[in-house]
């Protein structure tokens, strides 16, 4: 399953779509909370995080996601670069302005999973 964390319903949408498109199930939630629940469920094999969101936990995600044995991958506004240093910081696998992520995301999750077989 590719997990989403998106506050954005219909970014959340094209994530899900996007996860079908490539032979997975995509589910979106809203809040930390919940994406570390569906993390600990072990059926999560990506993390797809908005950096735009308010009140994230970041580092305690991405830890909750290495110890689900979960890639990440996460997407910031172009001009907000410090949320993708951040999310380096923090040990995001991939961080992608929006527009590029949203662009390429069928190609994205393909090269993610790729590399998780």
């Amino acid at each position: 399953m590719i997990l989403a964390l998106v506050d954005d319903l219909m970014v959340g949408l094209r994530i899900e779509d996007a996860a079908k498109a490539v032979g997975k199930i995509g589910e979106t939630v809203s809040t930390g909370e919940d994406a570390d629940q569906s993390l600990r469920s072990g059926a999560v094999e990506g993390l797809v995080v908005d950096l735009a969101m308010t009140q994230l936990d970041l580092d305690d995600l991405v830890r909750a996601a290495g110890e689900a044995g979960a890639w990440s991958i996460a997407f910031y506004p172009h001009v907000q670069i410090e949320l993708r240093r951040k999310a380096e910081m923090a040990g995001v696998d991939r961080t992608y302005p929006r527009s590029r992520f949203l662009r390429d995301l069928p190609k994205l999750l393909l090269e993610r999973l790729d590399k998780k077989a």
